[in-house]
């Protein structure tokens, strides 16, 4: 099985905002900082064995990420999971694994692109490999507002055996998550949600398929996309 996921996520600002930027590689991954202050960081190698970036933060300084919060400590900023693989939970702590096997991270300015291979696997079985993925997360440079995108790649192979991908039925009110996720922290409880097939609420936005959601606070007009 081959599979190609791409996904766009945008920060965007109203106001004009001249700053010192510096892009830079780390020991586990890539960060970029605006007058000493963290912008974004991609940080591969984690105790989950799922690569996140943490904090996500708006032009204006605003970080709206969470890091493993103490309702799902399993929550890690903006980072990529399946839920079940063949029946086997890799969302939550489980024996479902997902392992960063190499990675690397190019620098050029205040862009920045991390590619990363990765497996994944069943802890009963540690040597049998069933799903391998390569993935590469570009961060764009900032635009003379602080708007930035960060736009991900993956590039999934099934090994020998069938795979089944499964979640959480739409039909439970919770249900239906999977993939690219992004947890926000308390400081967004006033932001407007809207969505391209125009629903403002999770009933609504859940109704039918949509290419695009925008989360913003309407006071600065500041929010991500």
């Amino acid at each position: 099985m081959r599979n190609f996921l791409l996904i766009l996520f945008t920060m965007f600002s109203s106001a004009v905002c001249a700053a010192d930027y510096q892009c830079v590689k780390t020991d586990n991954g890539a960060k970029l900082v605006k007058d000493g202050t963290v912008i974004w960081e991609q940080v591969v190698k984690t105790p989950e064995g799922k690569p996140y970036i943490h904090p996500v933060t708006l032009p204006n300084g605003h970080v709206i990420s969470d890091l493993r919060p103490k309702d799902h400590p399993w929550h890690t900023g903006l980072w990529f999971s399946w839920k079940f693989i063949n029946g086997v939970n890799y969302w939550e702590p489980s024996n479902g694994k997902t392992e960063v096997v190499s990675w690397n991270a190019d620098i050029d300015g205040l862009s920045a692109a991390v590619t990363m291979k990765l497996r994944y696997f069943d802890d009963r079985e540690a040597d049998v490999t069933l799903l391998t993925e390569e993935r590469v997360v570009v961060f764009s440079a900032p635009d003379e507002k602080g708007n930035y995108t960060i736009s991900f790649k993956h590039h999934f192979t099934a090994g020998d055996a069938d795979l089944t991908f499964d979640c959480t039925p739409l039909s439970i009110p919770w249900g239906g998550y999977a993939g690219l996720s992004l947890r926000m922290n308390r400081s967004v409880r006033d932001f407007r949600l809207t969505c391209e097939n125009g629903g403002e609420t999770k009933k609504t936005i859940r109704a039918k398929p949509a290419s695009w959601c925008d989360f913003r606070d309407e006071k600065s007009g500041q929010g991500v996309r």
